[in-house]
């Protein structure tokens, strides 16, 4: 079975185009097959752009890690003006990514790699790929502490492992808040514990 966080050669090209409001703007993202979420905007991502939206003041950068079709990155650089970068390990998310992101940002940047690997952050938003498995999770979150420098959000659902997610970020020395919750998903803001 193909996932989004791998490249899948195989997949038929079907692109169209899905539109959604936030905050009172209307966005329109091309999509396609293996990408996270291609039908509709994925209630997770909506929970956590209206938290994020609300609780953070416009950072001077942001990192989407794991952006898929760039679907968090294109929202906040709407609201924020602020230096952009999204990472995905899949080809076909970053293709989108800049297809979206470009017309909005272009200025962003949009990085097709496994991970975070160089720069910081005020901002990191991350909409975990469950399906990945807690290993690859875990060393992303790691990858995310030594890359912030000011909050993370995430959004997870409760019957995903949220709490041990919490307890993970708190070994590896963060503190956590968990500022929203809704419909089973909880908005979690992290940051270096001081």
């Amino acid at each position: 079975m193909s996932h989004y966080f791998i490249e899948d050669k195989n997949l038929q090209d079907e692109e169209r185009q899905l539109s959604f409001s936030i905050n009172g703007k209307e966005f329109f993202l091309f999509t396609n097959t293996g990408l996270f979420s291609k039908d509709k905007l994925d209630t997770g991502s909506r929970i956590l752009l209206e938290t994020v939206l609300t609780h953070q003041k416009q950072p001077n950068s942001l990192l989407d890690l794991g952006c898929g079709m760039g679907t968090l990155s294109v929202v906040l650089s709407s609201f924020w003006n602020c230096a952009c970068t999204a990472i995905d390990v899949n080809p076909r998310a970053v293709e989108y990514t800049k297809k979206n992101l470009g017309p909005i940002n272009k200025q962003a940047t949009v990085l097709c790699q496994d991970g975070i690997e160089t720069g910081k952050f005020d901002c990191i938003v991350f909409n975990p790929p469950i399906r990945a498995g807690k290993k690859v999770i875990y060393s992303l979150l790691n990858q995310c502490k030594d890359h912030c420098s000011g909050n993370l959000w995430i959004v997870i659902r409760k019957n995903h492992g949220a709490q041990s997610l919490v307890n993970y970020l708190e070994e590896i020395g963060m503190e956590v808040q968990r500022v929203h919750r809704e419909k089973g998903y909880w908005i979690l803001k992290a940051k270096r514990a001081s």
